[in-house]
């Protein structure tokens, strides 16, 4: 081989590692946001899940539904416990809904369910609380706040299912 073949040859291989190198470093660079992302988002959701799960503690939710159901068994009259939403406590899932994709399996599947769940508890709280169920018989009345109990203390389990998960997936 003439210096002129060599020359081009190592023209073309420097160009060959000049090209790979920005590939592999703009693909890593690009690797790692996509992680940063994620993990950001996981902690987002783990954020508001804990503060959702904690005003269900602070606030004694599962004990009043039991003092409820107890006094309408007891009293034999229907009990509407007065409650509003006056804010929401789905912002982060609401604004990420469309990324929840990024998040590692099963918590894409997992956190539909859990704010799903939260949505429908809050509905029934409300619902008997503005008198929507004023017209009920007291079984059924017994029923709803039973069930709604219950609704509670599965979503009570699940979010602590869901903080489990991310705590392993993301070491958080």
């Amino acid at each position: 081989m003439n210096e002129a073949t060599m020359q081009l040859i190592a023209v073309v291989i420097g160009g060959l590692i000049a090209i790979t190198g920005g590939f592999l470093s703009s693909r890593l660079l690009e690797q790692h946001r996509l992680r940063q992302e994620e993990r950001n988002l996981a902690l987002a959701f783990k954020g508001e899940i804990s503060a959702v799960l904690e005003l269900i503690k602070e606030r004694k939710y599962l004990d009043r539904f039991t003092q409820v159901i107890d006094e309408i068994e007891t009293s034999g009259k229907p009990f509407f416990m007065p409650f509003r939403v006056r804010f929401k406590y789905d912002r982060v899932y609401e604004s990420n809904v469309a990324r929840i994709g990024l998040l590692k399996a099963p918590l894409p599947q997992e956190a539909p369910v859990f704010y799903t769940r939260l949505d429908s508890i809050l509905e029934d709280l409300v619902s008997l609380g503005d008198g929507t169920y004023s017209g009920i018989d007291l079984p059924l009345l017994l029923r709803i706040y039973r069930d709604t109990r219950s609704a509670t203390e599965r979503l009570v389990s699940q979010g602590g299912s869901i903080l489990e998960l991310i705590g392993q997936k993301y070491r958080s």
